[in-house]
């Protein structure tokens, strides 16, 4: 919405009002926007008697056992997402789960302290799981103390320094800049701060992936990912399907992750069925993840079906889940009935809730079944996600049915969200639970089916 259209009076500003109301109850807007609806709620009457409609509907939700919710007590962070008002700030919650060093001039910095002779090793790298995510595999990175450095090498060290000074100075004001334009974001608001001799560093890095020391090909990796350049996908690639160290490939794996580019898909593909090292699998399904092609959905989901290690199982399901797409339904439904473990059938159930398609609806009603409670409570909560009508009758059943209190309220959640009255019997019976939470679920669910 544009400052143009904040800026007229009239009977359209009720509309635009209206659509921010609740934003504005949970302090989300920004401040031009938080100013534009308290102006207009001075004047209008019709919109302020609204604003206290929607805070009594809060404080009656409120009233209800927030502890029984699915955001509350499943895998955690299931259902956080990001608000689509453009007045809504920032809640933490974005997709990208980055691990860099916040001082752009550090990179350079570690790397010459790394490589350099004498220097200690890595210590602490490690990609950090965010939210319900599976835990992201760490690049492996070798101890750098001792290793002796070829001209290039030390020419590429010194270049990065250089570049991650120009980087420091500048990078403020190409933020700015960026942020004036609406393009802050990747490689244009870091293009304003690198000079030209950047694309020198970039060549003397990939060079670097051909060095005869494995720790150096290391780090050259590691770095090339840090730097998040698209022109290194190719010998990164390269480096990943050839490379006969599993640190190599699998740090090389983890830097096409980071860098996030298409062209990346086939050889990670590659490296996840072909690779013999878990470790290199591994990581190739959570560069995929992060890259959320639907072109990695073929690989992700042989490996799902295939894989002999559990881990690279676990983080194709996690793969497949970000990457959101329907033709993963399949293989995801696959693992939910079959997999021996329990915590990938509870992450196929939360992947499939992530895609939101229909035809998981199957699965997920019989997975209300699982001898597993938790998997039980993910699958309930992934119908809900689904709204599919032809849900209702099994959730109604473990509803009724289910020993655990807990699956019986995310059964109830689930029965609100898809709002079919044919629910309405089983929640009314629901209403006698003995355990109150249930009680008081099915209360909010039958509300939601009869508003």
């Amino acid at each position: 919405m544009s400052e143009q259209n904040m800026s007229h009076g009239g009977t359209n500003d009720c509309s635009i009002v209206e659509e921010l109301l609740s934003p504005f109850i949970d302090e989300e807007l920004n401040n031009e926007a938080d100013a534009f609806v308290r102006k207009h709620l001075d004047s209008c009457t019709a919109c302020t008697r609204r604003l206290e409609e929607i805070k009594a509907a809060v404080d009656a939700i409120n009233a209800l056992p927030t502890d029984a919710t699915p955001e509350q007590d499943l895998w955690p962070g299931i259902v956080a997402g990001s608000k689509d008002s453009e007045f809504a700030l920032p809640l933490g919650t974005g997709r990208r789960r980055r691990w860099r060093w916040s001082n752009p001039a550090l990179w350079a910095a570690g790397l010459a302290a790394l490589l350099v002779p004498g220097a200690v090793g890595v210590a602490g790298m490690a990609l950090m799981r965010s939210n319900h995510r599976e835990e992201a595999p760490e690049p492996a990175v070798a101890d750098f103390e001792g290793t002796e450095l070829s001209g290039e090498i030390a020419d590429a060290i010194r270049l990065a320094q250089e570049i991650a000074g120009e980087v420091a100075a500048g990078i403020e004001e190409s933020a700015a800049e960026a942020a004036e334009l609406g393009q802050l974001e990747g490689d244009r608001a870091r293009g304003r701060g690198i000079s030209r001799q950047s694309r020198l560093g970039i060549d003397a890095l990939i060079g670097a992936l051909r060095d005869e020391d494995q720790d150096v090909r290391t780090m050259a990796a590691h770095a090339l990912g840090e730097l998040d350049d698209s022109r290194a996908v190719e010998a990164l690639s390269q480096a990943m399907l050839r490379d006969p160290v599993i640190d190599v490939r699998s740090t090389c794996a983890w830097a096409l992750g980071e860098i996030e580019s298409d062209q990346a898909v086939r050889a990670l593909g590659t490296a996840l069925l072909q690779d013999d090292a878990t470790e290199v699998r591994r990581q190739a399904a959570w560069a995929l993840g992060e890259i959320e092609s639907p072109q990695g959905v073929q690989a992700l989901g042989a490996a799902l079906v295939n894989d002999a290690s559990d881990e690279v199982r676990r983080m194709a399901v996690w793969a497949l889940g970000e990457i959101e797409d329907p033709s993963a339904v399949g293989p995801l439904s696959h693992a939910l009935r079959n997999a021996a473990d329990d915590e990938t059938r509870r992450q196929a159930a939360w992947a499939l809730g992530e895609i939101e398609s229909p035809e998981a609806v199957d699965a997920l009603g019989a997975a209300l079944k699982d001898d597993d409670s938790e998997t039980r409570q993910m699958a309930a909560w992934a119908l809900g996600e689904i709204e599919s009508t032809n849900a209702v009758m099994a959730l109604a059943e473990a509803l009724l049915n289910d020993p655990v209190a807990e699956v019986r309220e995310k059964a109830a959640w689930a029965l609100g969200e898809i709002e079919d009255s044919r629910a309405t019997e089983a929640l009314s019976k629901a209403m006698k639970d003995e355990n109150a939470e249930v009680r008081r679920m099915a209360i909010w669910a039958l509300g939601e089916i009869g508003g």
